[in-house]
């Protein structure tokens, strides 16, 4: 009886040892997908255009700028984008060109999500094209298209150029009289009050 006792027990301890073992590889496997998940949800949330998000082609030299903080311009005035893709409005992020890695602030960033696009420079007299934001943003944007939806037989991007003011409480006002198509697209310089339209959509 007691040689049988023995065994049992010698059984049960073998039995909870592979039952720890396996507990902590699985925490092991746990504690690396979480920390991998975790690592991709801050690339994700970055706005520096570098892969593995970004659609955007070779980056502006304005793109890699970094201003760092509101002091000290010389420069700032605003335009608004306002992005279409088959009739769905695309909302632009509220942290554009904010906290990159190794940058707080780059001259071209948004800080809501109205599409109000901040140009902000520390000399005068600094030209900055559309591209630069997209580029900052991290998204492809020229004649071809916008992001992933590229012009095709049956899809076409169309670009719309207009002025914008404000009312009393902050709202842009636009009059739909003075929009123009234009074809700028990328290379087009932002200028104060500027309203610009793009339009991802099929052709009629």
């Amino acid at each position: 009886m007691e040689r049988r006792c023995s065994r049992i027990i010698n059984f049960k301890h073998v039995n909870l040892l592979s039952v720890t073992a396996m507990n902590k590889e699985s925490m092991f496997w746990l504690v690396v997908t979480m920390t991998a998940l975790a690592a991709l949800a801050y690339l994700l949330g970055q706005s520096d255009g570098n892969p593995p998000f970004s659609t955007a082609d070779d980056r502006h030299a304005l793109a890699k700028d970094c201003i760092d903080s509101h002091s000290g311009l010389a420069d700032h005035y605003h335009a608004v984008v306002v992005i279409s893709v088959l009739g769905e409005q695309v909302e632009i992020p509220g942290n554009v060109g904010l906290n990159d890695p190794g940058c707080t602030m780059r001259p071209l960033h948004t800080h809501d999500t109205s599409g109000k696009i901040h140009i902000e420079f520390k000399e005068e007299g600094v030209e900055a094209p559309l591209e630069a934001f997209f580029d900052t943003w991290g998204k492809h944007m020229d004649s071809s298209g916008f992001d992933d939806h590229r012009i095709d037989d049956n899809h076409e991007f169309l670009m719309y150029l207009n002025t914008y003011s404000q009312d009393g409480n902050g709202n842009v006002v636009v009059d739909p009289n003075t929009r123009e198509q234009v074809y700028d697209f990328e290379d087009l310089i932002l200028e104060n009050e500027q309203y610009i339209e793009l339009v991802y959509r099929e052709i009629a």
